[in-house]
């Protein structure tokens, strides 16, 4: 049920919701119009003080001497030259950890929060939208989005499919159509056959799935004072939580995603090293700087770090906002998955044997490191198989790569993986999820691998488009990596549980190591297969959560019924609606949906009642599904889902924030309650949950809807 709560806001900043209490008077939700969109904005500050910056990089150095000392130490004392094939390969694997630690540090020596400044008025910008296969109703959201932003501009649909579906489109929503007949360069190639035909000073470029928010322009072309400044990228953000990249709790509300960290922190700092790139979507360019590199570069498949690499070169600056502006699908299928994977390590692979940042002429000696770094990350696939596999092996074949495998090097070895892990937590501020890492390395190394060997004979693989939408659904095909990596750790800790059993091994210490290492190794390739394989969305499309006030009508044997309810999700298919009131399951059901400012009437049917809501008393949740709904009724709908459900639900759904910070606001609550800080009423709709006759609890709406 909908009340009006009195809910009590400090006046002072607070980490965590204010209590509030219950009014038990009902009060029709008269509720408000929403704020303005502007305002309903996903910020990402962060503070740099001085003093937590030093600590951060004092942390980083002792780390790094802390593996080196390991390193020496192994290479010194524990080469096992009975086996020294498998301990060369298996050093190899640790040394290129350490290199790859070396790098991330680096990039992260010294991040930079940037504030926008207003933009201008008066500045000619055009806004490109690449296509190719993309879903003309997927295509048509991002249309929608590019139109609305609020700063004036153009708009242009670059087909390179030459669909007449895209032209009427076009035609239909006011935009610009621009085709080519020949397809040369892919997505490169389709953004440089626009910029002849287009005259912008600055030219803003999206994928064909991602909606920006109307404020993108006025947030990112204030930045354009500075003359030589050739681009402003902000973070390529998604939004559908069921999709592969993120791993995302509905209870605690936490969500992370595989780019989190690189988004979030690294780009962010790699700014401070005037390296931060173009990742392909969700930036403004100046023309004057792409007409000076010739355009965006064709030579490999990921034109986005290679066209950076020649903006750098030729002495222009790049910028990152760490906001995100606009949202996107992530692939949802492991085809689609590792097909994005091998076409973005392929093509950062490539740049090595193109224009290889290492030695190329222009870039300074950080950039040269950040951008080798880039390319870098993407050799880690074969480091990752040979950590996957050595316990099996060891297990099943009694050769070991560490000799001898005795407590010196147990105690130090664990000193050193403390204190690893305990940097990367302190230097990454809580965004980083090891566990979650491991298990995307596991879902990627092989598609890492197959990178590695294609990308030196041949340098400009073949472009293709990853598939994206909800409703999508893997089985096992794909999965023979892990499966065979499973079927090795369980097969080789079998062994070793014979081994230990009937004393087979003198080396007990080793063979218990070996037995938990590959024990490790199983569980975490059977997660993978088994996150690949979990039941996804399986609605035609994705629903935004939020709570939007609803008015309805539904015919019963009992007669007409009105009512309100609330929603907890929303699409452009059906909504998840929320109503003291029950409603006959298969019934048609007239709805009046309040949209901020607007309302929409439309009509559709009860599907199903979720359980656990099934009371008599109610509250009662039903997947409502819409029909017949007009084109406009659609757009409207999709409009609101990402410019406000959208931005209000992340916001909720932020990463926890690190284990320093978690104290922090513990100790600021300890004092607050010794030294209580002023507190105001304010009246807040709020819905009511009934669990059982002795149980009562009540949440408040957004706060979109509060007056």
């Amino acid at each position: 049920m909908i009340y009006s709560s009195s809910w009590r806001l400090r006046t002072a900043t607070h980490p965590f919701p204010c209590p509030f209490s219950l009014r038990t008077t009902p009060s029709r939700a008269s509720i408000p119009p929403s704020v303005p969109i502007p305002e309903a904005r996903l910020m990402l500050p962060y503070a740099f003080h001085a003093p937590a910056l030093r600590f951060r990089q004092t942390v980083m150095v002792l780390t790094l001497a802390v593996y080196l000392y390991y390193l020496v130490y192994r290479l010194l004392y524990t080469i096992n030259h009975d086996a020294l094939t498998f301990s060369v390969v298996f050093y190899y694997a640790e040394l290129h950890g350490f290199i790859s630690l070396a790098l991330y540090f680096f990039q992260l020596w010294r991040p930079i929060h940037r504030t926008p400044s207003p933009a201008p008025p008066g500045l000619a910008v055009d806004v490109f939208i690449p296509t190719y296969k993309e879903d003309i109703s997927l295509l048509r959201k991002t249309v929608i989005g590019c139109l609305q932003m609020t700063y004036p501009h153009t708009t242009y649909i670059l087909d390179d499919g030459t669909r007449p579906e895209c032209a009427a489109l076009a035609a239909e929503l006011g935009c610009e159509y621009v085709a080519r007949t020949e397809h040369a360069h892919a997505k490169a190639g389709n953004l440089n056959h626009a910029l002849p035909v287009s005259s912008g000073e600055f030219v803003a470029v999206f994928d064909a799935d991602f909606v920006p928010q109307p404020h993108f322009l006025d947030t990112t072309l204030g930045y354009f004072s500075d003359s030589r400044l050739a681009f402003v990228q902000t973070p390529q953000h998604f939004y559908n939580t069921d999709s592969l990249t993120f791993r995302f709790n509905v209870t605690k509300r936490e969500r992370w995603t595989e780019q989190d960290v690189f988004f979030r922190l690294m780009m962010p700092a790699r700014d401070y090293w005037n390296s931060s790139f173009f990742v392909g979507t969700s930036a403004v360019f100046r023309r004057r700087a792409l007409e000076d590199i010739g355009g965006f570069a064709v030579e490999t498949i990921t034109e986005d770090l290679h066209t950076s690499v020649r903006i750098y070169k030729k002495g222009w600056r790049g910028l990152y906002h760490n906001e995100p502006l606009s949202n996107g699908l992530a692939a949802n299928d492991l085809k689609n998955y590792h097909t994005q994977k091998l076409r973005w390590a392929q093509g950062n692979i490539a740049l090595l044997f193109v224009e290889n940042p290492l030695w190329t002429k222009g870039l300074t000696l950080p950039q040269r490191i950040c951008f080798f770094a880039s390319v870098f990350s993407w050799l880690i696939g074969l480091p990752k198989l040979i950590y996957f596999i050595a316990p099996a092996i060891m297990l099943l074949t009694g050769r070991y790569p560490i000799d001898p495998f005795d407590w010196p090097l147990i105690w130090r070895y664990g000193l050193f993986l403390a204190v690893v892990i305990s940097s990367i937590k302190i230097v990454s501020r809580g965004h980083t999820r090891l566990f979650g890492d491991e298990i995307s390395h596991m879902l990627n190394f092989f598609v890492l691998i197959k990178a590695i060997v294609k990308s030196p004979f041949r340098r400009k693989a073949r472009f293709v488009v990853t598939g994206k939408g909800a409703g999508q659904h893997s089985g096992l095909q794909g999965l023979a990596p892990q499966l065979t990596i499973i079927a090795l750790c369980f097969a080789g800790v079998e062994w070793g549980a014979l081994k230990w059993f009937y004393s087979i091994s003198r080396d007990r210490l080793g063979l218990a190591m070996a037995i938990f290492w590959a024990l490790n190794n199983g569980v975490l390739a059977a997660l993978a297969v088994a996150t690949v394989t979990a039941p996804l969305y399986r609605r035609q499309a994705f629903r935004f959560e939020g709570a939007i006030p609803v008015d309805y009508t539904a015919e019963s044997h009992h007669g007409t019924l009105h009512g309100q309810g609330v929603t907890a999700d929303v699409s452009d298919t059906g909504v998840a609606l929320i109503t003291p009131s029950a409603l006959p399951v298969g019934d048609p059901v007239h709805l009046r949906l309040h949209l901020g400012s607007q309302a929409i009437t439309c009509h559709g049917i009860v599907r199903y009642v979720q359980k656990g809501f099934t009371s008599t008393e109610g509250p009662f949740r039903y997947g409502v599904q819409f029909i017949n709904l007009t084109q406009a009724q659609l757009d409207i709908i999709t409009t609101f889902c990402f410019n406000r459900m959208l931005p209000t639900f992340l916001q909720r759904a932020e990463a926890t924030p690190s284990s320093s910070t978690r104290l922090l606001a513990a100790w600021r609550r300890l004092r607050q309650r010794r030294h209580p800080t002023p507190s105001m009423p304010i009246s807040v709709p709020v819905i009511s949950e009934t669990a059982s006759p002795n149980s009562h609890s009540c949440r408040p709406l957004d706060a979109e809807h509060q007056p």
